[in-house]
């Protein structure tokens, strides 16, 4: 009786210890270090090689497609740019002046090659303030 509930518990240890290890391998395997570009410069060069994530603003007139449908741009946060080449689908609303977030690595020639590309909608609606005082100002 003794033996068959220490079978069950080594059993259940064993089932643990697996799914603890594929849970966390799963999570290394997929985490990304979210980085402005101010700070992926200033980890240079130990960021070479490393997968990061990166945000800013589409740099107005620097988009470049090419025959095979791939693009470069610049992305900027205000004061620093960065230099980006990326191949797959382009999201619809990928232009200039958009903030664009990019994952992908960083090269030793300054180029983030990005193989996921995305683009944040630029919001539509007003704040319930600017609404607000419209409202007030037309009554």
């Amino acid at each position: 009786m003794l033996k068959g509930k220490l079978k069950f518990i080594f059993a259940i240890i064993i089932i643990a210890g697996a799914i603890s290890y594929l849970v966390f391998s799963g999570v290394k395997d997929t985490m990304v270090y979210y980085l402005t570009i101010d700070e992926l410069q200033a980890k240079v060069p130990d960021v070479y090689g490393e997968r990061v994530r990166v945000s800013g603003t589409v740099v107005p007139g620097t988009i470049e497609k090419d025959n095979n449908g791939d693009i470069k741009f610049k992305i900027t946060d205000g004061t620093n740019k960065i230099n980006v080449n990326y191949s797959g689908i382009i999201p619809d609303i990928f232009a200039d002046d958009v903030e664009a977030v990019v994952e992908g690595n960083y090269t030793q020639q300054n180029v983030f090659i990005a193989d996921i590309l995305l683009a944040k909608c630029p919001t539509k609606y007003e704040s319930d303030e600017k609404l607000y005082e419209s409202q007030k100002g037309s009554t």
